[in-house]
Formats: C-alpha cells, sequence, structure tokens
C-alpha cells in the first residue's frame, strides 16, 4: 500500500497542479472575457458615437448647403441691386451732367450778353472820347490860327506902333 499511497499522493499532487493550471486558465480565460467585454462596450459606445458624429456631420453638411444656397441667392440679390444702382448712378450722373452743361451754357450766354453790354458801352466812351479829343484838337487849331494871325498882324504893324 505504501506504493499505492505514494502514487495516489503523486496523482493528487499531479491533479492539484493540473487544478492550479486549470484555474490559471480559467482565470485567464476570465480576465480576457471580461476584457473583450469591456472593448465590447467601448466598441458599442463608440459605435454610438460614430453613428452620433456621422448624423452630426450629415446636419452640419446640409446646413452648409443650405447656406450656400442663401448665399448664392443673396449674391444674385446683391448683384441685382448693384446693376439697378448702377444704372440708377449712371442715369443721375447723365441728368447731373446735363444740368450742369445746362447750367454752363446760361453762365456763358449771361457773361456773353455781358461782355457785348460792357463792349458797347466801350464803344460810347471811346466814341464820346474821340468827340471830345476831336474839339480839342479843333479848338487847338483855332488857337494856333488866332496866334499866327496875331502875330502876322504884330509883324505887320510892328509892337512899338500899337503904344505909341
Amino acid at each position: 500500500m505504501s506504493e499505492d499511497l505514494v502514487e495516489m499522493k503523486t496523482d493528487i499532487a499531479l491533479i492539484k497542479a493540473d487544478i492550479k493550471q486549470i484555474n490559471k486558465f480559467f482565470g485567464k480565460v476570465e480576465t480576457s472575457i471580461d476584457m473583450m467585454a469591456e472593448l465590447s462596450k467601448n466598441v458599442a459606445v463608440q459605435d454610438e458615437i460614430l453613428k452620433n458624429m456621422n448624423a452630426w456631420v450629415q446636419d452640419i453638411e446640409e446646413r452648409v448647403e443650405t447656406h450656400r444656397k442663401e448665399d448664392a441667392e443673396r449674391q444674385k440679390i446683391i448683384g441685382e441691386r448693384l446693376e439697378e444702382y448702377r444704372k440708377s448712378s449712371k442715369e443721375d450722373h447723365q441728368r447731373l451732367a446735363d444740368h450742369n452743361a445746362d447750367k454752363r451754357k446760361e453762365a456763358n450766354d449771361q457773361i456773353l450778353r455781358e461782355i457785348r453790354q460792357m463792349n458797347e458801352e466801350m464803344l460810347k466812351k471811346i466814341n464820346e472820347q474821340n468827340r471830345r479829343i476831336n474839339a480839342l484838337e479843333n479848338w487847338k487849331y483855332y488857337m494856333m490860327g488866332v496866334g499866327a494871325v496875331l502875330i502876322f498882324i504884330l509883324a505887320k504893324v510892328g509892337i512899338p506902333g500899337l503904344w505909341g
């Protein structure tokens, strides 16, 4: 029996060692299962986050597309308004240019009338001065003639004959 006992002890020791190995294996399996469960949870959470992010990105893309369309419409409206303002400005500029041309023409005509009037007045003054100058020249020649006659008479009669 002693051999049987030793054999049994050996078998029990081997079984204990096998049980320890099995416990280690199942501990590792259990740890792996826990890790896989945690990874599964993380993947599920990540999947939900990814779905939410996809929905959020899609929502943003829709908003961006909506804004692009609105911006295109706004640009079209702004372009049309700008064209209207440009045309209106061009018309206003043309009216202003025409008005300024009319005012310049009126001012030029007024200046020409005043110049003609001044010219006529100057001609009247010049004619009056010419008439007066001619009168003075005639008076000068008359006085020269009277002086020449007096000198001739004095030369013929003699100065001492006048007094004595």
